[in-house]
């Protein structure tokens, strides 16, 4: 059978819930891999016995990473990760992907779970992202456009859920992260977002050349509340962003 669907998760504390987002993705895919590295300030213990449970790969990072600033409730005195948290964050993934067979990796988060088997891996891209209205800056479209890379997507939805194409990521980490590293401070004068994952990993796949396109199966609960989209949430692949340890158990 095709190998096509890893896994990847950033463990910090909450390592419950990750085992939760484990359990459903061991659901829909029993063979695939799963890739742990928690970060050097997190709860490795507990999350070494969770990644014994699914037989996942689990290291520790070099440095501690923490979440990237500051947001909602969370207020951790910055705005945004400096560059060597950004790099550490993103070379975790980029480990992952050299020990992975696998054509997609989805990025997990302690809040991300799939309900359904993920429909978009059967077709080709680069990256599959949330549909959002969030915007990339100009001072980030043009450090893609500085390296010819893919500038036809200009809103950034690469979230908890988004899946990666593993060798496309390979091969774009390895060639653009000497300009990245050079013009993140830079890059940082005019815009957060550069430190933030969800938009510095589409980045990379953009810096890259790499297709972007909308997952519609990979939806956030407020989403529904809200009116973005017109079906219960349960009802979709990939849920983001769900919190309630309670419901969660449910899954």
């Amino acid at each position: 059978m095709e190998n096509n669907i890893s896994a990847y998760l950033w463990g910090y504390q909450h390592y419950e819930a990750a085992d939760n987002s484990f359990r459903k993705f061991k659901e829909f895919y029993p063979n695939s891999d799963i890739f742990v590295r928690v970060d050097n300030d997190g709860d490795y213990d507990n999350y070494e016995k969770v990644a014994k449970k699914y037989n996942a790969d689990i290291s520790k990072t070099e440095i501690k990473i923490g979440y990237p600033g500051n947001f909602n409730e969370k207020n951790i005195g910055r705005e945004s990760w400096p560059k060597e948290n950004t790099f550490e964050w993103l070379n975790g993934i980029y480990l992952a992907c050299k020990k992975s067979t696998a054509k997609y990796m989805i990025i997990l988060e302690e809040d991300v779970f799939l309900l359904k088997p993920i429909s978009i891996i059967n077709t080709d891209f680069g990256a599959a992202v949330i549909d959002s209205d969030n915007e990339m800056p100009n001072r980030i479209i043009d450090l893609i456009k500085s390296v010819d890379g893919n500038t036809l997507m200009t809103s950034y939805g690469c979230c908890g859920g988004c899946i990666i194409n593993i060798k496309e990521f390979i091969s774009n980490w390895e060639t653009h992260k000497d300009v990245l590293w050079n013009d993140y401070d830079n890059i940082l004068i005019s815009t957060n977002l550069i430190g933030w994952s969800d938009c510095v990993l589409q980045v990379i796949m953009q810096m890259g050349g790499s297709s972007i396109v909308y997952n519609k199966q990979l939806v956030e609960p407020w989403m529904q509340t809200q009116g973005w989209i017109s079906d219960d949430w349960r009802n979709y692949e990939i849920i983001n962003y769900l919190k309630d340890i309670e419901e969660i158990r449910k899954l």
